[in-house]
């Protein structure tokens, strides 16, 4: 039985939980682009709930871009494509279809832009929460803490450019910007050409350096670019896993943030500004 057995103490499924069992079904591959779903009767004995409820969790797939509603036809797959409704970047990434070279693509666009709107727009609070932010970062030694911090200070530089679409945007790939900095700073290598840059991009933003800062921020992204190898062009949940099997002290946050990612894409959630 694919569905949940409810008991006395446990109620029937709601159409979000059938909703996100279905959803891990289509990212499993259980079926295929344009192939039509069971039938609301089907599905409503599989997963032991009523129609209506099936119906719920069918509008859930449909609104996420996951599915085709026909009337008298029936609920077919519809391919994940990054320009759809349903072109969540942790699904994509979830399928294995965002890399890092993905990433620091679009990262350097969307961040050399903001730390240049944060260079004309930044206000006191704004640099004195980066100092704060790069302060810890270095007197920080956990791998955890400082993956939240660098996560942190990047935020910080998005919300300072006072453009509330850039702020969407970053809090879209947040999850996944953090995993790729996990990468980074549990390499020696990247870590040492990405990391001094955090000052310099802070202190371009600081001196009203639009220029300064979008270049600086460029450079810090693209040290990955530079530096990751092979690991650049695989999926990022792959690089993740692999890099936990031979880092052995990161090993369990690598982990975690690669689980994190898989997770927050099966439930549909993004974390935002």
């Amino acid at each position: 039985m694919t569905g949940l057995t409810s008991s006395p103490s446990q109620p029937p499924p709601s159409g979000a939980d059938v909703a996100s069992m279905l959803e891990e079904r289509l990212l499993d591959g259980a079926w295929e682009p344009g192939t039509r779903l069971p039938s609301e009767r089907v599905l409503a004995q599989e997963y032991e709930v009523s129609r209506p409820v099936i119906r719920e969790a069918l509008r859930s797939l449909q609104e996420r871009g996951l599915i085709s509603v026909a009337p008298g036809r029936g609920s077919f797959v519809l391919e994940v494509r990054p320009s759809s409704t349903g072109g969540d970047p942790l699904l994509l990434a979830r399928r294995g279809e965002v890399t890092a070279r993905h990433l620091v693509v679009a990262r350097t666009m969307l961040e050399g832009e903001a730390a240049a709107l944060a260079a004309q727009h930044r206000t006191g609070d704004d640099l004195a929460d980066m100092r704060r932010i790069l302060a810890a970062f270095d007197q920080e030694p956990a791998l955890s803490r400082l993956a939240e911090l660098d996560t942190a200070f990047h935020e910080t530089i998005a919300i300072a450019s006072r453009n509330p679409v850039i702020q969407i945007m970053f809090g879209s790939i947040r999850p996944l910007t953090h995993g790729v900095v996990v990468r980074s700073l549990s390499d020696r290598v990247v870590r040492g050409a990405a990391v001094p840059l955090h000052n310099v991009i802070l202190d371009a933003i600081a001196n009203g350096d639009p220029d300064g800062a979008r270049a600086a921020m460029t450079q810090h992204i693209e040290a990955a670019q530079r530096y990751y190898g092979t690991d650049l062009d695989a999926a990022l949940t792959d690089v993740l896993t692999r890099r936990a099997s031979t880092t052995p002290d990161a090993a369990s946050l690598i982990t975690e943030v690669s689980r994190s990612i898989a997770d927050l894409s099966s439930f549909g959630t993004n974390d935002s500004l």
